[in-house]
């Protein structure tokens, strides 16, 4: 193996700090063209590549997050959401015509949703939410109102009725919503109409987290949507809109229904009849499970290897052209136009250009049993050079109902180029793995699930990878809570702890959770407390229980040096839950850095934060694990 040079490594670990150049893509209903996001310094940037290759810049919204990129039926416009970065407050726009001249929809508040017509390519229907209030209010837009009339533009739909979601069919008509009752739970409310609606299906609360809507069929008849609950797995459901009637169209007898976050949530319609016909799992790999014959032969060809997953994004109209991307671990995801029908794959482009060709780590799975005798797995990549026990850097998921994958995971190839072994644990609490174990981690906070986290630097001693004097922990959001929580109580096994974001307090999270959760409130603390009435549940913690794991309660001078961040905007973690953290640790004597990013939330996403928040990382680990 070729030694990278030093100016290579710089190279190499600047181009895995940059955000992904070419995501997001979206094939126009004829197959033909595909509208993608760039994002370089600046920002995003909304591209269009045309079927001979050429590329050609639409717009530009820099220092601001895009997503929810559509076309019209018939490919006339392109319609996005766009927020100030950080602000998770999203105006509506569009581009329009063989000019695609810009258009904006919406102004003010917070576009939640939007829904395109599937027969009248002008006309669509948005719920807002104003600035200062929780109500979502349905609003009717046609993109060529300010056109005909400079004085027209969205009319009042209907006024909020108490959803959390609404409901609307292709034909654009409001049929009903989705609405947390008192207990936590979630009300499906359908009818012809909104003013025939009624509760025709009520989702239990410790379901929720599993919930996913998908919209009606073409008829209005059924409504599809993925449920779960305390037992079984995730499953794709059919709801009667009339009579709430309920039918399993696909479950898995151990995996939840779900895939890829670049892709579907694991169901896939025919754009042709609007019927579910492909869904898929996720264990260590993607599996897909065809529903209809055409669908099976269509992806029997794009099971996963041990190179690639193949993942569906897009479907033209007729159904003819694929759009999918292969997922690598040691390497940039690429982009293919696939033709179901004979299997065949072309190449178009990758979302990382600047790492083709390079030498990357892969993952590698990593399972262990935890102390209580549950199976836990996860992945391990190893750096490219020297050899085990390696410095260790345990990369906590955050949610803590999400999942680490198998994929290219930039973070973790960053740490490999410096010599570190990393650790992703799906630990208990995790999706994907039926509701047993999601539930298995509530009441757990600070408990069982972060004993996994502890229980996987064991196995991975115990088989010789990890090196036990130098473990360090990384995360961001519950990752941060979790990574902080062992820095303040395990400083024999933990050197130094990296936080992005992290929840401090877990009685005021719990008593008090920012507005941004109230609308969960009730399914938060039964995560974090526990839960009533279930089989998994160990009893309800006090609020010294609840001290005792909160980092807040636990930091004292003992406490393993921090590396903290975070956003300033966060409108789920106050900002100033951290600033007091970050100022306690240092009055205390803690060895403490403290990244405070007045343009960012909840994340870190700028290419130059990144820069400053990963050269951060680097001093601190190589401070505190000798590397």
């Amino acid at each position: 193996m070729t030694v990278p040079t030093a100016t290579g490594d710089v190279r190499l670990r600047r181009a895995l700090l940059a955000a992904e150049r070419d995501t997001s893509p979206r094939l126009s209903p004829d197959g033909r063209s595909i509208a993608f996001l760039r994002t370089g310094d600046s920002g995003p940037e909304v591209w269009l590549r045309t079927g001979d290759g050429a590329e050609r810049r639409l717009a530009a919204h820099h220092a601001e997050a895009v997503q929810d990129l559509r076309w019209t039926a018939d490919g006339s416009a392109l319609l996005y959401r766009h927020s100030p970065r950080g602000r998770e407050s999203w105006a509506l726009s569009g581009l329009r015509g063989a000019a695609f001249d810009p258009i904006r929809i919406s102004s003010g508040g917070s576009v939640t949703e939007y829904w395109l017509s599937a027969t009248e390519p002008d006309a669509l229907v948005y719920s807002h939410r104003d600035a200062r209030s929780r109500s979502t209010r349905l609003f009717q837009a046609g993109l060529g109102d300010h056109d005909r009339d400079p004085g027209g533009g969205p009319r009042l739909v209907a006024a909020d009725p108490g959803f959390h979601r609404w409901l609307v069919d292709s034909a654009l008509r409001p049929r009903g919503g989705t609405r947390f009752a008192a207990d936590g739970s979630t009300e499906i409310v359908l009818g012809d109409d909104l003013g025939t609606a009624r509760t025709v299906l009520t989702v239990p609360v410790d379901a929720t987290p599993d919930l996913a809507v998908y919209g009606f069929s073409r008829d209005g008849e059924r409504l599809f949507l993925l449920t779960g609950g305390a037992t079984g797995t995730r499953r794709l459901v059919a709801v009667g809109s009339r009579d709430g009637s309920a039918a399993t169209l696909f479950e898995h007898p151990e995996l939840d229904v779900g895939g890829y976050p670049i892709g579907n949530d694991g169901v896939w319609f025919d754009p042709v009849t609007g019927e579910p016909d492909l869904c898929a799992v996720m264990d260590q790999r993607l599996r897909y499970h065809g529903l209809t014959a055409r669908a099976r032969a269509a992806v029997a060809s794009l099971a996963a290897t041990d190179e690639h997953s193949a993942v569906i994004l897009d479907r033209s109209a007729d159904d003819r052209t694929w759009l999918i991307v292969r997922v690598h671990d040691d390497g940039p995801i690429a982009y293919h136009s696939y033709d179901p029908a004979t299997g065949e794959a072309e190449p178009l482009f990758v979302n990382r250009p600047d790492l083709v060709g390079r030498e990357l780590s892969r993952l590698e799975d990593f399972r262990f049993t935890a102390g209580d005798g549950l199976a836990i797995s996860g992945y391990a990549m190893r750096p490219r050079s020297g050899r085990p026990p390696y410095p260790t850097v345990v990369l906590v998921h955050g949610g803590p109902a999400g999942r680490d994958l198998w994929r290219f995971h930039a973070d973790a190839q960053y740490l490999a180029s410096l010599g570190y072994l990393s650790l992703h644990v799906n630990y208990r609490g995790s999706k994907g793995f039926g509701g047993a174990f999601r539930m298995a981690g509530y009441g757990e906070w600070g408990g069982l699930m972060q004993h996994d986290l502890y229980d996987a630097v064991a196995s991975g001693v115990a088989s010789g990878l990890v090196d036990p004097a130098r473990v360090a922990f990384c995360g961001a959001s519950y990752g941060g809570y979790a990574s902080l929580l062992a820095a303040c109580t395990r400083q024999d096994l933990v050197r130094c702890a990296v936080a992005i974001s992290p929840p401090c307090d877990l009685v005021s999270f719990t008593e008090r959770p920012p507005p941004y959760w109230q609308p969960l409130a009730v399914l938060l603390r039964r995560q974090v407390l526990g839960a009533r009435d279930s089989a998994h549940y160990r009893g309800r913690l006090d609020e010294r229980a609840l001290r005792r794991r909160s980092p807040a309660q636990a930091l004292d001078a003992s406490c393993a040096p921090l590396l903290l961040a975070h956003g300033v905007r966060d409108p789920r973690v106050p900002v100033a839950e951290v600033d007091r953290f970050a100022e306690r640790a240092g009055d205390l004597g803690v060895p403490v850095r403290y990244l405070r990013f007045e343009d960012e939330g909840h994340h870190v996403r700028s290419n130059a934060n990144r820069q400053t928040l990963f050269t951060e990382i680097e001093r601190f680990l190589e401070t505190h694990l000798g590397v």
